[in-house]
C-alpha cells in the first residue's frame, strides 16, 4: 500500500492511472467498487471520461504529493497557521485552490473539484470570481522552484 497524506492521492498500484484505486485506499473501499460507479457513469450518464480526466489532472500522483517547505507563524492559541495566500508547490493554475485548501486543511483536490463544478453550474461565473480572487489574494513570499516534494517516512 502507500502511506496516509489525509488527502485523496493517485496510486502507483492502479490500473490505468490509479485514480479509482487512490479514491478506494482514501475511503477504505474496494478499488473494484469504485471502478463500477466509474464504469456506470460512463455508460448511463456519458460524463465518466470526463470525470475521470479531470480526476487525473486534479489528484496529485502518490509519488510526488506538494508540500510547501514554510514555518508559519503561531497565531493566538499557539496553533501555526499557514497565510491565506496563493501557493507556489500545490497549484495547478494559479495557486487558488492550493492557498484556500492550506488555509484551512482542506484536501486540495475537494477544493479544485467543487471549484470546476462550481464553474461549469454557474456558466462560467465561478471561473470570473476565480480570476478576481487570484488578482487579490497575495502570492507566495519566496520564489522556491516549482517541484514535487517527497514525504519522510518516519
Amino acid at each position: 500500500m502507500g502511506y496516509s497524506t489525509g488527502r485523496i492521492i493517485r496510486s502507483r498500484d492502479g490500473i490505468f492511472a490509479g485514480v479509482c484505486q487512490g479514491i478506494a485506499q482514501h475511503f477504505g473501499i474496494s478499488a473494484n467498487l469504485v471502478r463500477l460507479f466509474w464504469l456506470l457513469a460512463v455508460i448511463f450518464m456519458g460524463t465518466g471520461i470526463l470525470v475521470y480526466l479531470v480526476m487525473w489532472w486534479i489528484i496529485p500522483h502518490q509519488d510526488a504529493v506538494p508540500a510547501d517547505p514554510v514555518i508559519w507563524k503561531q497565531n493566538g492559541n499557539g496553533r501555526h497557521l499557514p497565510p491565506l495566500q496563493r501557493t507556489a508547490q500545490d497549484r495547478k493554475f494559479l495557486g487558488v485552490c492550493g492557498g484556500i485548501s492550506r488555509r484551512w486543511d482542506l484536501d486540495p483536490s475537494v477544493v479544485r473539484l467543487v471549484a470546476l463544478s462550481l464553474a461549469t453550474l454557474s456558466f462560467g461565473l465561478m471561473a470570473v470570481a476565480y480570476l478576481v480572487v487570484a488578482l487579490f489574494m497575495p502570492g507566495p513570499e519566496y520564489n522556491a522552484p516549482r517541484q514535487p516534494v517527497y514525504p519522510i517516512d518516519l
